[in-house]
């Protein structure tokens, strides 16, 4: 082989070369974001929103939460929640009505989809389902009630690093209470046999590979 030819062919394995490292770079990127990160652990925190006949009754207030979820399939995961929601009493417009602040520890399982698995981009976008109970108590009362409460949420995060979302959610709760229970709980409330909530956080998930 000629010396020309020889040059030549080391001048196009260098540009191969070349071309190939941002290449690489990016298939390195795109891998350390899709590790399996099976197991995930979360903290959250943000605003508890009363909806329906619950918002006549009490005003927004703090909300927090943990979770853990495990992978079970490519897309699914399999969830534990717990949530934390302190709802501030509301005083009723032109009267003299006026509600204790109330808690609503919310717990229980579900199914988490992720809708999208980035491979470059580490946006990551999920929805979830779940069925559990929820615990009331007013502020002013010793008494409690436990109601049967499914829930729906949506979630959009991003991962700064392989191992680590920061995330935005917004859940919704509807509880199944029983009017007849108020009185026990110290309150005169026109609650009916429904109630929502809809927590809106902001949180921080760490993942095990």
């Amino acid at each position: 082989m000629s010396r020309r030819g020889s040059t030549l062919h080391a001048a196009l394995g260098a540009a191969a070369l070349l071309l190939a490292l941002p290449l690489a770079g990016r298939a390195q990127v795109g891998t350390a974001i899709g590790v399996a990160r099976n197991l995930s652990v979360e903290g959250r925190a943000g605003i508890g929103i009363p909806g329906g006949d619950l918002a006549n009754v009490e005003d927004p207030g703090f909300s927090a939460g943990v979770g853990v979820s495990y992978r079970v399939a490519s897309r699914l995961r399999l969830r534990a929640d717990a949530d934390l929601e302190t709802l501030l009493g509301a005083t009723v417009p032109n009267t003299l009505t006026s509600y204790d602040d109330l808690k609503l520890w919310h717990y229980g399982a579900g199914l988490e989809l992720e809708l999208l698995r980035p491979i470059i981009i580490p946006w990551r976008v999920s929805a979830g389902v779940g069925v559990g109970a929820t615990t009331w108590k007013f502020d002013q009362s010793s008494a409690s009630k436990t109601y049967l409460t499914t829930s729906g949420f949506v979630r959009a995060g991003y991962s700064p690093m392989p191992l680590l979302d920061v995330f935005v959610q917004g859940r919704a709760y509807l509880m199944f209470t029983s009017p007849e229970d108020f009185a026990a709980l110290g309150q005169t409330s026109p609650i009916g046999d429904r109630a929502w909530s809809f927590p809106v956080q902001a949180g921080v998930a760490l993942h095990l590979p």
